[in-house]
């Protein structure tokens, strides 16, 4: 293709000489290029009232912020037609309708995994082969009465900060939470590093002794060497600081990290599994079944979303090597 040598080693300062000598901006008579070109419904009256009125086209472009030759096709279409050209910022191109079998694979996708739709997405293209928007899987939800209409103080104002050891079994979150609907006290621990429930206990009682098993049954799993907790009387003694439960650390070299005081955030790791607990334990018959699911089945987002990530499959992920 031959260039044309005018058009070569072009300046910053006679470029805008070549651009005004253009074909193109004659197509837009006096007009000018806009950065932004919306047109909403009540804009466009107004737009057609002031041309009814005499105005010129270069005078009522401001109203709706677009183009001379814009206003000079709109006024056209009115001429022609009498009625009000069909334009604004809802048209486009007709919603497709949801098809019985995508509402199929998003209810079975749902039932197994129970998470959100950005989540489903990627999941549903893994195992079924097919790609449903997110914007589709959560229209979906909300028919089948598994998702609520999105609030604006559901949006995240603040930029997400993540705190997380790097290696599983550094540093463990504990802490005791009454269930609602079965009335009984449910202790977790929770890896900071992988998200994975070493230990999850459902009794009658919040009790130091109960704690203390609950930290027995976590450490099956490998050496822990810290633990966050709060200033609960099942891990701390009120009068003097000392109690069974830190004697019991202090005898296992576990480092007992205790919460600032009415600052639940520094436990949030644990706080925010207790609002999944609440949300999806009564799905499951048994407490392994549940913890076979958040472990080994539902994929975490704070974790490697690109791969699916679980937090069992994060656990042996972040595993420190053995020197």
């Amino acid at each position: 293709m031959r260039v044309n040598p005018k058009y070569i080693n072009i300046t910053v300062k006679n470029y805008f000489k070549v651009v005004t000598n253009c074909v193109i901006p004659k197509l837009f008579l006096k007009g000018k290029f806009l950065g932004v070109m919306k047109l909403t419904k009540a804009k466009l009256i107004e737009t057609l009232r002031k041309k009814n009125m005499g105005e010129t086209s270069y005078q009522v472009r401001k109203i709706s912020g677009i183009s001379v030759r814009r206003v000079d096709q709109i006024w056209k279409e009115y001429k022609e037609t009498g009625e009000i050209p069909e334009i604004g910022l809802r048209n486009g191109r007709p919603m497709k309708l949801i098809e019985e079998k995508e509402v199929d694979i998003v209810k079975e996708a749902y039932s197994k995994y129970r998470v959100s739709a950005s989540t489903l997405e990627p999941i549903i293209k893994r195992d079924y082969g097919i790609y449903i928007p997110h914007n589709r899987i959560h229209a979906t939800l909300l028919h089948l009465g598994y998702a609520t209409k999105k609030t604006n103080k559901d949006i995240r104002k603040k930029e997400w900060i993540r705190y997380e050891r790097r290696h599983s079994l550094t540093v463990v979150h504990i802490d005791w939470y009454l269930d609602a609907i079965t009335r009984k006290y449910i202790f977790a621990v929770i890896d900071d590093a992988s998200r994975k429930i070493l230990a999850l206990l459902e009794v009658g009682n919040a009790t130091t002794e109960w704690s203390i098993e609950g930290m027995k049954e976590a450490m099956k799993c490998g050496k822990i060497l810290q633990c966050i907790s709060d200033h609960g009387t099942q891990f701390i003694s009120n009068v003097d600081g000392d109690s069974k439960f830190k004697k019991f650390l202090e005898e296992n070299n576990i480092q007992q990290i205790l919460c600032r005081i009415k600052h639940p955030q520094s436990n949030g790791k644990v706080e925010k599994w207790f609002q999944i607990y609440a949300k999806h334990r009564s799905a499951f018959l048994t407490k392994e079944e549940f913890l076979n699911w958040y472990n080994e089945v539902r994929p975490h987002l704070s974790l490697n979303f690109e791969e699916l990530e679980t937090p069992a499959l994060a656990f042996i992920r972040k595993m420190k090597a053995e020197v």
